[in-house]
């Protein structure tokens, strides 16, 4: 079995890949596809490039990331003595799994081959709708892992900078659902992208600290 700092430093390093590459995608579709918005489940099939398949194909190594630093953190905490209850972070974690999974298959794979007769769940799956349901379930699934960041917080107790932006991570990530309730289309809006690339920059910031605090052995040395 790997090292517990092997096994949180190779989440971290998944997570923080998926983070940079992932809004990359993004942003590079943004600038040079330009896309319309949305119209139509038929015109967004018809005008559907590959390359719109990376940001859901990079949730799968930004999913098994975070499982592996939840991993990690739960050996650690066993190791620190214990202060977390593993049951309710491996349900949540569970949780999240199965809701972002579902929207980055949906996306990937369904909703570019779907015909005519599938129109109507194209609508409802895709993410280039700003009122399409996987933007609900994204932001609730996040929210969950929030409360898993939240929850693992007193393992890094250690490491008191990481459990702060652990924490922080699950108030912005609770209000974002939160604010979800009210307006499920604010994603895709100015203020929607900025808070994605916020979102990402503070998750960088987290899996940076986890690299730095748990580096190899051979790093350590002065």
């Amino acid at each position: 079995m790997p090292s517990i700092e092997k096994t949180l430093r190779r989440g971290a390093l998944l997570v923080i890949a998926a983070s940079v590459l992932g809004p990359g995608a993004v942003f590079f579709d943004v600038a040079v596809r330009q896309p319309a918005p949305w119209s139509n489940a038929s015109a967004y099939v018809a005008g559907f490039r590959w390359w719109l398949i990376l940001p859901p194909l990079l949730g799968f190594p930004l999913l098994v990331g975070f499982v592996l630093f939840v991993s990690g953190a739960a050996r650690l905490d066993a190791r620190r003595g214990g202060r977390v209850d593993p049951i309710p972070v491996q349900i949540l974690t569970a949780v999240y799994g199965a809701l972002v999974a579902f929207n980055y298959v949906a996306n990937a794979c369904w909703v570019r081959q779907a015909g005519p007769a599938e129109f109507l769940g194209v609508s409802l799956f895709a993410m280039a709708n700003p009122h399409s349901i996987c933007w609900a379930l994204e932001m609730f699934a996040y929210a969950i892992l929030g409360a898993v960041t939240w929850l693992v917080a007193p393992t890094f107790r250690e490491e008191r900078a990481l459990a702060a932006l652990l924490r922080v991570n699950a108030v912005v990530s609770a209000a974002s659902a939160a604010y979800t309730l009210v307006d499920v289309a604010w994603v895709q809006t100015p203020a929607g992208l900025a808070f994605y690339a916020a979102w990402n920059l503070l998750v960088i910031a987290i899996m940076a600290v986890v690299l730095w605090r748990f580096r190899a052995p051979a790093e350590l040395a002065p």
